[in-house]
């Protein structure tokens, strides 16, 4: 891990670590946390590790590691996703309904970007990179709102960057980067224009199986958002043969 993080600074590349069932995962963020102290000491997140919001523990998480940076001076990188393990987790760990983990989700990026979590001011508050990482168009719509509107204000909020999977929410991929374009006619273009990355998976079928399968387990319900992105891709289809 050491010399994939050395690699991946002298290329200019991030390091995001992904998280796990939550017997594995105090051992993962403590290992994550070493490297984040080691690497991310220049005021950017070399590495950054993944937190899952759909734990009741996902605000604390955050409360803890914001006080931990802050008092070892290094920059904290968060990848905020809503979380891939609810078949197989304990499940009373788990917020009780999804309104529940789309509000943890949406409240812990809004008060990353507003930095506005207790103990904290705005002029002490340690320094952060934020990932959001979904296939929920409003809770990512809301949170690049959320962002450019406070650097309209004269605000510095951290830096924050979007992603989906690859082949999954291309929509909302390609929503962001049009919003871009049109922050690039504008004098805001370097700072509100947002960076988008797709996630792919890289390696022979038996080394990709265990990603493939939780992918699939945790997009079973991906059919319920098949309307509406059915409707994106033929109002597009519509534009580009000019109807």
């Amino acid at each position: 891990m050491s010399a994939i993080c050395e690699r991946a600074a002298a290329q200019g590349s991030r390091v995001w670590i992904d998280a796990e069932q939550q017997v594995f995962q105090p051992t993962i963020d403590r290992w994550t946390v070493d490297m984040m102290r080691r690497f991310n000491t220049n005021g950017q997140a070399l590495v950054s590790l993944t937190l899952q919001a759909y734990l009741k523990s996902a605000r604390i998480t955050v409360e803890n590691l914001l006080q931990q940076a802050h008092t070892e001076n290094w920059t904290l990188g968060i990848k905020l996703v809503r979380g891939a393990y609810i078949g197989s987790e304990n499940r009373t760990l788990i917020h009780d309904t999804k309104i529940q983990t789309d509000g943890c989700y949406d409240s812990i990026a809004a008060d990353l970007l507003t930095k506005s979590f207790p103990g904290f001011g705005k002029q002490n508050f340690p320094n952060v990179e934020l990932f959001l990482a979904g296939h929920n168009s409003e809770s990512i719509l809301k949170a690049y709102t959320l962002y450019k509107g406070l650097l309209q204000k004269g605000e510095t909020p951290p830096p924050i960057k979007f992603g989906q999977l690859l082949g999954m929410a291309d929509d909302i991929s390609c929503e962001l980067l049009a919003m871009g374009e049109k922050a690039g006619k504008q004098a805001d273009k370097d700072a509100s224009a947002p960076m988008v990355y797709k996630c792919m998976n890289w390696g022979s079928v038996r080394e990709c199986m265990h990603y493939l399968v939780r992918r699939a387990t945790e997009n079973q319900s991906a059919a319920s958002r098949m309307e509406s992105t059915v409707g994106v891709m033929q109002k597009e289809l519509r534009r580009r043969m000019g109807f």
